[in-house]
């Protein structure tokens, strides 16, 4: 298969968010060592796309490289975690301060759109349609900060949080206070009242933070 193939492009994308999965799951516990071969025989494929999936998963933060010795599990525990919200609250508030600058009524007009999708799913309590929407309403709304590297640095943790959301779920009532905060979040923005919807978009930041927290803890306590 060439590397530059698509169905090449597809294996390394799957085994990507498999090995994601497994590492976030527990499958692989802390300091583990990942062996390529291993991982090629568990899912099947060859070597190539375990690399390659290892390098995005290193930048990513849940594998360690290390020469001679290959790839080893990083802790992914509460305080990964919290740290991971705390880079994506600067950024975040950096890019709305300036998608309040930015704002057109083609944007204004696809955030809500992205809006009405989301009421609507909180009301019906899809997690599923409401994380897609979710990614879709804050990538519209980043892209308006106009900081292409600001919008690169907060994906290479987006499918992580995607990741633990499927595994972990939403505390309940949390999809309702993600439409609220999302609704006080666009009065601001549309407004263009830079220090409101700076502060909002931390406090939202913050609430899916301890949301996500708790739900770690709570999984550990388990065990």
């Amino acid at each position: 298969m060439s590397k530059h193939s698509p169905e090449y492009g597809f294996a390394t994308n799957d085994v990507t968010s498999r090995l994601r999965q497994q590492i976030l799951s527990g499958e692989f516990a802390a300091g583990e060592r990942v062996k390529i071969a291993d991982v090629a025989a568990r899912f099947e494929v060859s070597a190539m796309p375990i690399r390659e999936a290892m390098r995005t998963l290193e930048a990513e933060g849940l594998l360690q490289i290390i020469p001679n010795k290959g790839a080893i599990v990083r802790p992914i525990d509460a305080e990964f975690v919290a740290n991971i919200y705390d880079i994506r609250a600067a950024l975040e508030s950096l890019l709305v301060e300036r998608a309040c600058l930015n704002m057109t009524s083609r944007i204004r007009s696809e955030l809500l759109e992205q809006q009405g999708e989301i009421e609507m799913a909180a009301k019906r309590d899809d997690a599923d349609s409401l994380m897609e929407r979710n990614s879709t309403f804050h990538r519209i709304l980043n892209a308006a900060g106009n900081n292409a590297e600001a919008e690169r640095l907060l994906g290479l943790n987006q499918n992580i949080i995607l990741a633990l959301r499927k595994q972990l779920g939403f505390a309940p009532g949390r999809l309702e206070a993600i439409a609220a905060e999302h609704r006080e979040l666009l009065d601001a923005v549309f407004r263009r009242d830079v220090t409101q919807a700076v502060a909002l978009a931390r406090l939202h930041v913050a609430s899916a933070r301890s949301d996500m927290v708790e739900r770690i803890d709570a999984r550990r306590a388990k065990k």
